[in-house]
């Protein structure tokens, strides 16, 4: 997956390298809003994990060849997340909490490329990465130690629609929507208590990923 990501990224470079003064560039940051999504496990006795609330820091890339509307979009979000999964009974936390990462890129059309408005929907590729954790140790060190975490890192295709509006030159603000689904993969969880460890994996059916996020980007 590495790989394939670091070629996409080699291409869309050399894309923006070669276009000169006819490739326009946005580059911003803004806010994940919140969502959920929940990866259905298959194995018996293996919750299905259920992320409540996933939001956090949207980092954004889109270039677009002006002439025909060819386009190129990429993003990365940092997220918290919190889960359904529970910590043993007496634990400071009632369900394990942790951080979250979706990575895309793509290619696309605009149909819409006035020096105001700006309208492009893609077709993306990336992953959806999630990872909760409970460590007793980070809340009183004198209880024996317990730590829980379940993570899984799933391939995410994707369509995307992105829209930016600017009302001055200095700055142009930003709205995406994007839906996809999180490919079939395995979900890990691994416990320690009292020096023992246990390690468990189930398969995933996969599930829908929603990503909605609003910010400030500018022209370059």
């Amino acid at each position: 997956m590495k790989k394939l990501l670091g070629i996409a990224a080699a291409l869309l470079l050399s894309t923006s390298a070669f276009a000169g003064e006819a490739w326009k560039n946005f580059i911003g940051f803004g806010w994940r809003l919140p969502t959920s999504t929940k990866m259905h496990a298959e194995k018996q006795g293996f919750d299905s994990i259920k992320m409540p609330v996933q939001t956090g820091i949207d980092l954004t890339y889109t270039g677009v060849l002006m002439s025909n509307g060819f386009t190129v979009r990429a993003f990365i979000d940092n997220n918290f997340s919190n889960s359904n999964v529970d910590t043993p009974e007496g634990s400071e936390l009632g369900y394990l909490i942790g951080f979250n990462q979706n990575l895309l890129m793509g290619a696309g059309w605009a149909p819409i490329r006035t020096d105001m408005f700006f309208f492009a929907f893609y077709g993306m590729l990336g992953y959806d990465l999630t990872v909760v954790t409970y460590d007793s140790s980070l809340f009183d060190s004198n209880k024996a130690k317990y730590t829980d975490t379940v993570y899984y890192a799933s391939f995410l295709p994707a369509v995307n629609a992105y829209f930016a509006w600017t009302p001055v030159k200095v700055f142009s603000l930003y709205a995406s929507a994007t839906v996809g689904y999180n490919c079939p993969t395995f979900l890990f969880r691994e416990t320690e208590k009292d020096n023992i460890k246990t390690d468990t994996k189930s398969l995933s059916r996969g599930g829908v990923k929603v990503i909605p996020t609003v910010g400030i980007c500018w022209k370059i």
